[in-house]
């Protein structure tokens, strides 16, 4: 015996909202059968009444209805759940888009309700009184070169830099950030609305914010040649990243441009250069491109050391290919698809927001040591981890997984240069990225020593969130918190047990939204498929098993599944040691009978294409004697040879 008694287990708390979308048909006179789209979830019996009028005698009219359903219990052996059903939400072509996004927030129980009518008018007007310039007159940079650099498509701008030489090889460099407090006060509708949903929710076509447009995208966002009020981390430092002095405060800025990455990443790769009117976005103040540009490059070069250094500490970045999608003007169905390019311009923003977290953090718990919020990171999940390394001793690769900064002197090893990853540091990376925890947020009280801050990914002992208050609840937290220590307050304003609470809620939604926004590609990218014929795509084998072949798509950072049914006539798998598949297709089209042995992560072209379940994506395998004959994109070290 295990000496479990089962009598005595219960649930503590359902973390899984437990809704799934999918599709019913009739089972019996009193019950449908509910299948999810998920295969986490297990189907489900719900009873017939439940359903729309028409489905137990006309159930082919609902055959592509996308239903939602709850499961209330699962016998312990029973063969399907019991469930109830939630709501129908339609998925006719025309409405496709809006029933599988509807499903997916319900699935992640996400928000996205309109905000209320009314609750503009609970805002403050934006308004800069004798009162609020005297407070902040030691942190007024109205008339100092600060700006920002965001996505070309943002337009809630929370952040923005400044640097000044201020004499001796020094700096006094700052980040300021959206002053959401001043405007979001607790106990309000806007801030119990912001409480609930924690953060805004990125979608493919959409966001949903956690705050209402008028305050993310007028009154707090630091749109540029407007007076805006802001809350800044100001430094003084070497060039080589030495902090002498750190200072906070309520500030008010003026924002003199709105850069996009790629104009600061010009003004990186050529310094001296002369932009031509019209190039860049206007410059209010006074300010000219070459104020810009020589800031931009202070801020880029002293970025790169503090960035070295955190590398050298322990810090590990897992370079994976994300998509992302080219929309239709008119129906907003995607039109095409790229990966996101993660250039210095992004990283020079990065770092400053990592130290400005760091700053914010190490005040906070110092002073509240008790309830301070942070964020915390712990090391890669032990079993998975172990798993990995069999697979990539398989593979034949070796990697040091006792700390993260051997695992990134590993994944440095497999580069063409710094941030380009090989096809098999591709491989090996998102391979890695499956062992890793996700960052939790919790009150400082809930460990018994400072060790437990560590945030393992950054490698470093004390971190929060601070830099994006319009998008995230637990930054206006840090926001409020450091304001009443700058105000002497003893305990700040909320205590342990608050603070601890709205911690795992916010934990529970970023990681909702985060499988909500990956859905949302999973989505659109099958969309997209759907109008192609077929789609040729680099790829690298990483797993081989008893009736699949596994692949990552290196271009877009997508796993897709081969199966035996969708490749040649003949399939041998051999799954145990060495793994391979040998692959034989028959004579046609004039062309002889051929055949093929993969092996892991050898280098192949993968078909892809939109199976007819929403979401997903059927993979097969070109013959061997027609590769070259295909359309397939270039990737560095991707050779067509291999294939």
């Amino acid at each position: 015996s295990s000496g479990i008694n089962a009598e005595y287990g219960g649930i503590i708390e359902k973390i899984h909202p437990r809704k799934a979308m999918g599709y019913g048909k009739v089972y019996n006179k009193n019950f449908a059968l509910f299948s999810p789209l998920d295969s986490r979830v297990p189907r489900m019996l719900i009873p017939l009444n439940e359903f729309p009028k028409g489905f137990a005698e006309r159930p082919q009219d609902f055959a592509d209805n996308l239903m939602i359903g709850l499961v209330k219990r699962w016998e312990l052996n029973g063969k399907f759940a019991m469930g109830s059903l939630l709501k129908s939400i339609g998925g006719d072509r025309d409405d496709l888009v809006v029933a599988a996004t509807e499903g997916i927030l319900t699935e992640n129980d996400l928000d996205d309700s309109p905000f209320p009518d009314d609750i503009d008018a609970e805002i403050p007007d934006f308004e800069i009184t004798p009162e609020d310039v005297a407070k902040r007159q030691e942190f007024d940079f109205r008339k100092k070169c600060v700006f920002t650099i965001d996505p070309a498509t943002a337009r809630d701008l929370d952040d923005a830099c400044s640097v000044e030489e201020v004499g001796d090889g020094l700096y006094e460099i700052g980040v300021h950030i959206a002053d959401v407090s001043h405007f979001v006060y607790p106990g309000t509708s806007v801030d119990d609305i912001a409480r609930e949903r924690t953060t805004s929710v990125y979608l493919v076509q959409r966001v949903i914010p956690m705050l209402p447009r008028k305050l993310c995208e007028n009154l707090c966002s630091l749109n540029p040649g407007v007076d805006r009020f802001s809350f800044s981390v100001i430094w003084k430092m070497k060039k080589d990243g030495t902090v002498l002095s750190t200072k906070f405060g309520k500030s008010l800025i003026n924002s003199c441009c709105k850069l996009h990455y790629e104009h600061a990443q010009d003004m990186i790769d050529e310094p001296d250069r002369e932009f031509e009117e019209g190039y860049l976005p206007r410059i209010y103040n006074g300010y000219t491109d070459k104020d810009l540009s020589k800031k931009v490059n202070i801020l880029h070069n002293i970025a790169q050391i503090l960035r070295k250094k955190r590398k050298e500490s322990g810090a590990i970045s897992i370079q994976q290919c994300k998509i992302k999608f080219s929309l239709n003007k008119d129906d907003g169905m995607p039109s095409g698809l790229g990966s996101y390019k993660s250039k210095e311009s992004n990283k020079l923003i990065e770092e400053f927001m990592l130290k400005a977290n760091v700053s914010v953090a190490e005040k906070l718990v110092k002073h509240y040591p008790d309830n301070a919020i942070i964020r915390r990171h712990v090391g890669p999940k032990e079993n998975v981890l172990k798993d990995t390394k069999k697979v990539l001793e398989r593979m034949g690769i070796e990697v040091d997984t006792t700390s993260s900064k051997m695992m990134q002197e590993a994944l440095n090893k497999l580069q063409h240069a710094p941030n380009q990853p090989t096809p098999v540091g591709l491989v090996v990376a998102s391979l890695l990225a499956k062992c890793m925890s996700l960052a939790t947020y919790h009150s400082s009280g809930e460990f018994d020593s400072p060790v437990d801050y560590f945030h393992y990914g950054l490698s470093m002992e004390l971190y929060t969130h601070f830099t994006s208050p319009i998008r995230r609840y637990p930054d206006l937290i840090a926001h409020r918190q450091l304001q009443a220590i700058l105000e002497g307050e003893k305990t700040g304003p909320m205590d342990f047990d608050e603070v601890s609470e709205l911690a795992e809620l916010s934990s529970q939604k970023k990681y909702a939204s985060k499988l909500a926004s990956d859905k949302s590609g999973e989505l659109f990218l099958w969309l997209f498929l759907r109008e192609q014929v077929a789609m040729h795509e680099p790829a690298s084998v990483i797993e081989i098993g008893s009736e699949s072949i596994d692949v990552l798509v290196l271009r877009y950072g997508v796993q897709v599944r081969i199966w035996r049914d969708y490749i040649g006539e003949k399939v041998e798998f051999q799954v145990k040691e060495k793994q391979w598949a040998h692959i034989t297709w028959p004579a046609e089209d004039g062309k002889p009978k051929c055949s093929k042995r993969y092996e892991l992560l050898d280098n192949i072209v993968v078909i892809m294409k939109a199976g007819k379940q929403l979401f997903k994506i059927n993979g097969s395998l070109p013959r061997p004697d027609s590769v070259n004959d295909l359309n397939v994109p270039t990737i560095e070290g991707f050779a067509s040879e291999d294939v």
